[in-house]
């Protein structure tokens, strides 16, 4: 996360650059604006029909508030200060940017270990998760997790301001230095809470659901009908979430190595170090605009509300092909087969 928000503009100055003080700063403002667009509408979608209110929508619900905080506090000004050179928005706004970019990744970090673990508990305790998994609880969650990621970070807006040098004014963050270089243990904290560890939970968990769903039943008081739709409900949701998990960790691990590298060879700055460093910052940022087209393409619910939201322009492109109708189900578990597909 170094050098991702609030910080970044130290690495401008001098004479305009066509990369990075034109073409860096298009890119952003695009990426802004689709994902800012895009995530509202997902927001729209399960806020909007009951029906898409389920546990894997209140932790995409999450998700889309993550990025489109991302995209407002830090995408914009990391744009703005490209195309100025200098930081003009104000020692407040320089906090509220660093302090933004940490909460909003390491919310978006717990967030999708939290779905992951929910898509672990669902299929390999398939039974107990039952009376257990509730739209309320993934809610308490969700808070729990933007609360812990908000008290956690509170030091980036506490030590993040305004310096003054002779290129201009810049927004940085600056620990109290001490034996051992604070900035630098920081760092280093923020890359194995807030990237490293969460995908190390994410893929243990999807090693035992890769287990569970492809050499396992998932249960024996169901008929062999019920058991199969079951199990490409779960499939189908599980590959989403995956897609998602994905996306993120490829999104996220070029600036994630890059400043870590650059953390212990501070000595490395460089052109072609810069032009690396902007275009691993948009593809972080891409991160947040990608999500919506993910549930649009990948899952039944959101197939059908954005196809009622544009019409014919791009209804086929969303077309669900493989939507049929669903079969009757006994009232015990009608509900929550229903809350379920609707997910996908």
């Amino acid at each position: 996360m170094e050098g991702t928000c609030g910080n970044c503009s130290s690495d401008v100055g001098g004479d305009v650059d066509p990369v990075t003080g034109i073409i860096f700063p298009v890119l952003m403002v695009l990426i802004a604006a689709v994902g800012i667009t895009g995530n509202s509408l997902v927001l729209h979608i399960i806020f909007r029909h009951r029906d898409m209110r389920t546990v894997t929508n209140s932790f995409v619900a999450s998700l889309a508030l993550s990025d489109i905080a991302m995209l407002t506090m830090c995408v914009i000004p990391t744009a703005t200060v490209a195309i100025t050179e200098t930081w003009k928005l104000g020692d407040f706004l320089c906090k509220a940017a660093s302090y933004t970019s940490f909460v909003t990744v390491q919310a978006t970090c717990l967030t999708l270990t939290a779905m992951t673990v929910d898509r672990y508990y669902l299929i390999v305790h398939a039974v107990k998760s039952r009376n257990t998994r509730t739209v309320m609880k993934a809610v308490v969650i969700n808070v729990a997790i933007w609360i812990f990621s908000s008290l956690i970070h509170i030091a980036t807006y506490v030590f993040s301001r305004i310096e003054y040098k002779e290129e201009g004014q810049f927004c940085e963050r600056h620990f109290p230095e001490g034996e051992i270089s604070t900035n630098t243990i920081y760092a280093i904290f923020a890359f194995l809470g807030m990237y490293a560890i969460p995908l190390l939970i994410i893929l243990f968990c999807y090693a035992q659901i890769l287990l569970q769903i492809w050499q396992k039943s998932t249960g024996r008081t169901e008929s062999a009908q019920a058991q199969s739709r079951a199990l490409r409900r779960k499939r189908k949701i599980t590959k989403m979430v995956f897609i998602v998990v994905l996306l993120f960790a490829i999104c996220w691990a070029p600036i994630q190595i890059f400043s870590t590298w650059f953390l212990f060879n501070p000595d490395a700055a460089s052109d072609a170090n810069m032009y690396m460093h902007g275009a691993f910052l948009c593809l972080a940022y891409s991160n947040s605009c990608v999500n919506p087209f993910v549930y649009a393409f990948t899952t039944t619910g959101f197939k059908k509300y954005f196809r009622q939201l544009f019409g014919p322009c791009c209804g086929s492109c969303l077309q669900d092909k493989s939507q049929t109708t669903v079969p009757v189900k006994t009232k015990t578990d009608r509900f929550t087969s229903m809350k379920e597909e609707s997910s996908m």
